[in-house]
């Protein structure tokens, strides 16, 4: 080959791994590309995008091994090389804040003169994925337990009703105090929480409709707050609330949204304890109105896996379990979300971020 065929050819190389680098940074998924040694070859900007990395991290000849928060990356890393084989649709939980943000990856082995030469990364952000399939499987158990509640709801609620009223007509004919009043008492409570019981199915079950207008934040702490009232002094549990945005309002459905606030609420008055504490705090921040309630008990703890706003899902002694999944229907439908975690020192925190003009989020 002559001189003049040589350049050429090296000029060819260069043009195809000029096009070949521009297409890999023009990908919306993150690829990183890691010799076996453990050194950085290439890393596109959707990889520092989707693992919230700065610019300075992930250069070429970096040591993949000593950038924070890629230890779950180093270590299918690892697997792959140990293995030979390519890892795939593993999804890893990263942190961010207060959030965790989900990754789903892909690892292959790159192969040179039959020897593993490296390692490359495709990767995306499957959080939001994540969030609208746990939306679509709490609609089908909404469904299932529509149909199971419909004829139970028809057969208990009659019987309940006339329980509860012949208990009250004892209550009110019975001396206080005496044997016999204390345990029409006790089964004129039973009633009422059966009852309770059931409509809360009936309101979990039933078709769901949103009839949005202009609410105030602190008119809706406020209404929350107002159901709260009783158990919060039942419990001698000290509420302290802060509206950063007294004026402000959000496109709501008042009376759903209150209720949804309220469960929060009643969860962290139950959480805290007799003589414990529950903080409410509301604001504006950048078209959402974020309601946010914080408790100083024991905090969340959550098996790997499980979902604290599924259907039945319950740590509460007699707990229904549909308190949560309520919650976030309500806020689902408001095209809002709901988080959660646990506070530093102890006692857990939920979060509602609802958007300010209802349809926008």
């Amino acid at each position: 080959m002559t001189n003049h065929e040589d350049e050429n050819a090296d000029q060819s190389a260069k043009g195809h791994s000029s096009y070949f680098g521009q297409v890999i940074d023009s990908l919306s998924s993150g690829v990183i590309v890691v010799h076996r040694d453990g050194t950085i070859i290439t890393a596109n900007p959707a990889s520092r995008e989707h693992l919230n990395l700065d610019e300075s991290t992930l250069h070429e000849a970096d040591r993949f091994d000593r950038v924070a928060g890629l230890e779950h990356f180093a270590e299918v890393m690892n697997e792959v090389l140990r293995t030979g084989e390519a890892v795939r649709r593993r999804e890893l939980s990263l942190s961010e804040g207060e959030e965790r943000k989900i990754i789903g990856m892909t690892a292959s082995p790159i192969y040179a003169d039959g020897m593993i030469a490296g390692v490359v990364f495709l990767f995306i952000d499957i959080t939001e994925m994540r969030r609208l399939e746990r939306v679509a499987a709490l609609n089908r158990q909404l469904a299932q337990i529509g149909e199971l509640t419909a004829g139970v709801v028809h057969e208990l609620r009659n019987p309940i009703s006339v329980i509860g009223g012949m208990a009250e007509l004892l209550v009110r004919g019975l001396k206080e105090g005496s044997p016999l009043w204390e345990r029409a008492r006790a089964i004129q409570r039973e009633a009422l929480h059966m009852d309770q019981l059931v409509g809360r199915f009936l309101s979990f079950a039933k078709p769901f409709e949103i009839t949005p207008r202009a609410c105030s934040i602190a008119l809706l702490v406020e209404r929350a707050m107002a159901l709260c009232e009783t158990l919060a002094s039942r419990t001698c549990v000290e509420i302290d609330r802060r509206v950063e945005s007294a004026e402000g309002s959000v496109e709501a459905d008042e009376t759903l949204l209150s209720q949804a606030l309220a469960n929060l609420i009643r969860n962290g008055i139950e959480a805290a304890g007799k003589g414990g504490h529950v903080h409410i705090g509301a604001r504006l921040d950048a078209g959402w109105a974020i309601f946010r309630v914080e408790d100083d008990g024991p905090g969340v703890r959550l098996e790997e896996g499980a979902d604290i706003f599924g259907a039945f899902f319950s740590r509460k002694e007699g707990g229904t379990g549909l308190g949560l999944s309520i919650v976030h229907r309500t806020v689902s439908a408001h095209g809002g979300n709901v988080r959660h975690g646990n506070r530093e020192g102890g006692g857990a925190w939920f979060e509602l971020r609802i958007p300010v003009e209802f349809g926008q989020g």
